[in-house]
């Protein structure tokens, strides 16, 4: 008798073939699909980590594969031999949200590979944070947008441009704008104490406002009262700042303006480090040029320009009161532009000296532009003195002319290179955006990233290509609070940029800066090209970035 099988005949053959097609390779298999597939390029991760040759597979917005994807389907495949992928760079010093709502392609800091800029730096931004999301919302940008709300807006908001403490009754409404930026979305609180309104304020009042930021987990961001010869007093008021608000610092474009002090970064790098060996969060940013740039009215004393230029003007009327002001500019002139070594009184050493201030943009008078302040005295065939150097920079001041200080010491091994290779430093452009061709700005809004990856890594081999990245990408997200950015790792959101390493370079100059950088192939933001393939695309799927809360 014979005895009957406990499975059916159909049904065990199915589970044989079920068996043998989970036994075939993975290419015989349903391929995977993706949106985008970058293949062949050479993966720097941001984390400072080596580079690695592999894919990545990009599908909703999120970077979702880090391998060989040889079988992989993709709406577009992008082959990257010969090139680096890498995080978005992101921008932790811009003033972009001066012209975003304009300019919202961005296309000056796209072309450099940056993906999220960090706007309302140096205590100047928007108010109202939340209405300034909406906007970005209501059409989209080319990089994300975060924010800062700047303690100067918020003062003269409240108070004007005047040069005095504010009432019980200013503070508690400043207090309370603070607050409503961080409730919006802000992710800390900005200063500039070296311009006013900003530069009115004592440090108590500062405290104050900062402590608003605390319990919504953001930080502190300065352009500190003073980067020359008095820097050493001005780090500890930010980090005296940051202590008694309990919350962290970060340092805005750490530089020395004073050729009198080149090589102090030796003292300010050690105290940077002294604060975080005692626990404290203290970071940096920098701008990788040799000049730095700023309006010529840091030259007079802030508490003359307080109510503004008419103001300014009308002090000047008063001889008594004009002669203090000269003086000052003077004063500053000797601290700020003179070497250790060379003296007011030697001509050549003057007019090496004023050289160091060169003019950008000057609608009353467009013959100076591109000149410097020995120049302009010699076309007015003037005597190269200290006094007639400061007469003149009244004038500029008068007339609101903006200045390009050549004070930043740029000598292999000096404050620029070391400042650098600092490892809190993150790279930052201090840029903005604006019409291109229109205006004479800094380079830095064209250059910064793209001159830090070709003049700094390639050239001159301060840092590695894993440093540099590291510098543009996951440090700044440290500092922002990021997990899901700065990274090229499954799950994170896909800012991802393709560059070419022999070609990437700057191309702005400080006489022509209207001028695109290259070497910078593809951009995508959020997982859609901005740039592809060196052109852009018009898409803008940038958004503001709210601070993530825990």
């Amino acid at each position: 008798m014979l005895t009957s099988f406990p499975i059916k005949i159909p049904s065990m053959i199915f589970l044989v073939f079920a068996f043998l097609v989970s036994t075939l390779p993975l290419s015989t298999q349903a391929a995977e699909k993706f949106d985008i597939v970058i293949r062949n390029g050479t993966v720097i991760d941001g984390s400072g980590a080596a580079r690695i040759q592999t894919d990545v597979g990009i599908r909703d917005g999120r970077i979702t594969t880090i391998a060989k994807l040889a079988d992989a389907i993709s709406s577009t495949t992008i082959d990257a031999r010969g090139m680096i992928v890498c995080p978005g760079f992101i921008d932790l010093h811009c003033h972009a949200d001066r012209g975003i709502l304009k300019f919202r392609d961005a296309e000056n800091y796209i072309r450099q590979g940056a993906t999220s800029l960090l706007c309302g730096n140096c205590g100047s931004s928007p108010t109202d944070i939340g209405k300034f999301f909406q906007q970005l919302r209501d059409g989209g940008t080319g990089p994300n947008i975060v924010m800062l709300i700047g303690h100067g807006s918020v003062r003269s908001a409240v108070m004007g441009r005047a040069n005095r403490r504010p009432t019980d009754e200013e503070l508690d409404k400043m207090r309370k704008l603070v607050r409503q930026a961080l409730q919006d979305g802000a992710v800390g609180m900005s200063t500039s104490l070296r311009y006013g309104p900003g530069a009115y304020a004592e440090t108590a009042e500062i405290v104050e406002l900062a402590k608003q930021v605390k319990p919504f987990g953001g930080f502190y961001a300065t352009h500190m009262r003073d980067e020359g010869t008095r820097i050493i007093g001005a780090i500890e008021e930010a980090l005296h700042i940051g202590h008694s608000a309990g919350i962290p610092v970060h340092i805005s474009h750490h530089k020395i303006s004073s050729a009198s002090v080149f090589g102090l970064t030796r003292q300010t790098l050690i105290l940077v480090d002294q604060a975080r060996s005692a626990g404290f969060d203290v970071t940096l940013d920098q701008y990788p040029y040799g000049a730095g740039s700023g309006g010529t009215s840091l030259y007079v004393p802030q508490s003359s320009l307080a109510g503004g230029l008419d103001a300014f003007r009308k002090r000047l009327e008063d001889s008594d009161k004009r002669l203090e002001i000269v003086l000052s500019v003077e004063e500053l002139f000797v601290r700020k532009l003179y070497e250790a070594g060379q003296s007011p009184g030697d001509p050549k050493h003057t007019a090496i000296s004023l050289a160091r201030i060169q003019i950008a943009r000057a609608t009353y008078d467009e013959s100076i532009e591109g000149k410097n302040v020995t120049q302009i005295l010699q076309t007015r065939k003037k005597a190269i003195t200290l006094r007639n150097g400061a007469e003149l920079m009244i004038e500029l001041v008068s007339n609101g002319v903006r200045g390009i200080n050549h004070t930043l010491e740029l000598r292999p091994g000096g404050d620029v290179d070391r400042v650098m290779q600092h490892p809190q430093t993150c790279v930052a452009s201090d840029g903005g955006v604006f019409e291109f061709g229109t205006g004479n700005p800094h380079p830095r809004s064209y250059g910064c990233y793209a001159r830090t990856l070709g003049h700094y890594v390639r050239e001159r081999k301060l840092l590695t290509l894993e440093q540099a990245i590291h510098k543009m990408s996951s440090l700044p997200a440290r500092r922002l609070g990021w997990t899901d950015r700065g990274l090229i790792k499954p799950t994170n959101w896909a800012d991802v940029v393709v560059f070419d390493p022999e070609t990437v370079s700057d191309k702005a100059t400080f006489l022509k800066p209207h001028q695109y950088s290259v070497g910078i192939e593809h951009v995508i933001v959020r997982g859609q090209f901005v740039l592809k393939s060196g052109k852009m695309t018009g898409l803008r799927p940038g958004r503001p970035i709210p601070a993530e809360r825990n």
